[in-house]
């Protein structure tokens, strides 16, 4: 039986994120905070040796001066290429991978549209000497598999798997966020995942289903104990030893806006934990274009 692994990804978007809804508060928060989380969370997995996949939007690359005076924050929140600087050159190197070009949604925009989309964000991948082999779908909408082969993407994350996702697709949103938040609360371990292995025209292509995703602190969500959070993953990381599966967390540097020490303590501790079992020799921590193996 393969050995059990840790993979965490980081869907990197700033305001493009909300393009489509902007909201001055967010703009605020995204501002005063993103730059110091990226921060923080390389210097946490310097600290622990650990890569992660981080999926940027393609536009924060690229200055878009409508976009930039836009808000009185100017290009701050859409303009961020020291960002993946930061992240390139981490002591500990990190996958970058694509999170698109400007944030569309696979499951909205036309086809054609989407395949510029993706020709865009290769563009300038390329420009800047980055891979393009791991792809976050824009809001978790999985669709047009075969445009990210066609593009050369070789590994994408799906939706998470888990019975609060069965909840949310058989009774409704609501109900889904409701199952979604108890299952924070509730020991339940997160399921464990596998790639999957999908065939297009232009040859195969790994799909990694995420488990757990590490929510912000505001809302209802601020219900949830960081000792539940960290417990929760804790149980996701004895599953992935015990069975030799893949324990996939993500998260925005967004679902640290509110309170972002709490919240990168809570990463620490998880990040510690799978460290520690790394070096025992009890699971790999991997990022996601190390599983583009099997395509």
């Amino acid at each position: 039986m393969a050995r059990g692994s840790l993979c965490i990804s980081i869907d990197v978007e700033l305001a493009w994120g909300i393009w489509d809804k902007p909201s001055a508060a967010y703009h605020a928060r995204c501002a005063e905070h993103e730059e110091a989380i990226v921060r923080g969370l390389v210097a946490l997995f310097e600290r622990f040796e650990v890569g992660a996949t981080w999926a940027f939007v393609g536009r924060l690359m690229e200055l878009d001066e409508t976009a930039a005076r836009s808000t009185s924050w100017g290009a701050r929140i859409w303009y961020a290429p020291a960002l993946v600087e930061l992240v390139r050159a981490a002591r500990t190197p990190q996958d970058i991978g694509s999170h698109g070009y400007a944030h569309v949604y696979f499951g909205e925009a036309p086809r054609e549209a989407l395949r510029g989309d993706l020709a865009a964000a290769r563009r300038v991948h390329d420009r800047h000497g980055l891979p393009f082999r791991s792809f976050v779908f824009p809001r978790n909408q999985v669709a047009h598999v075969d445009l990210l082969r066609e593009a050369g993407v070789r590994v994408f994350r799906s939706v998470d798997h888990g019975w609060h996702m069965a909840v949310g697709r058989r009774l409704g949103k609501r109900a889904g966020r409701a199952a979604n938040l108890a299952d924070k609360v509730l020991p339940i371990p997160p399921a464990v995942v596998e790639p999957v292995v999908h065939a297009t025209e232009r040859g195969e292509i790994v799909e990694l289903p995420s488990s757990m995703l590490l929510m912000a602190r505001n809302g209802l969500r601020r219900a949830v104990p960081p000792a539940s959070v960290v417990a929760k993953a804790r149980l996701g990381l004895a599953a992935a030893r015990r069975t030799g599966g893949t324990f996939h967390l993500w998260f925005h540097p967004s679902n640290f806006y509110y309170e972002p020490e709490r919240q990168l303590a809570t990463l620490a501790a998880i990040v510690e934990a799978a460290a520690r079992m790394r070096d025992h020799g009890e699971i790999d921590i991997r990022p996601m274009s190390s599983f583009a193996h099997a395509a």
